[in-house]
């Protein structure tokens, strides 16, 4: 099963997103960070919907560094 992560640049945008993603109704889960991916915040947002990852991309709804695809061959980089 994949799924997406949302990494930050620090703590304080990760609980900006996470608020924003609670008004917005959207399915999420908080999870450490993978060092695989990166440094920056050690915090991201985990979803499994692709429905919401391109909502988010799309409108706007939340600032991130950037948003990858995790599925058995490791992480894609999508934005």
């Amino acid at each position: 099963m994949s799924y997406y992560i949302i990494v930050f640049m620090n703590t304080h945008t990760a609980m900006s997103g996470e608020k924003k993603l609670q008004e917005a109704r959207m399915k999420f889960r908080i999870m450490p960070t993978p060092t695989v991916i990166t440094q920056s915040c050690g915090i991201c947002i985990r979803i499994e919907d692709k429905e919401a990852i391109n909502k988010i991309i799309n409108e706007n709804i939340i600032e991130f560094k950037a948003i990858y695809k995790r599925d058995n061959t490791g992480y894609e980089l999508l934005r």
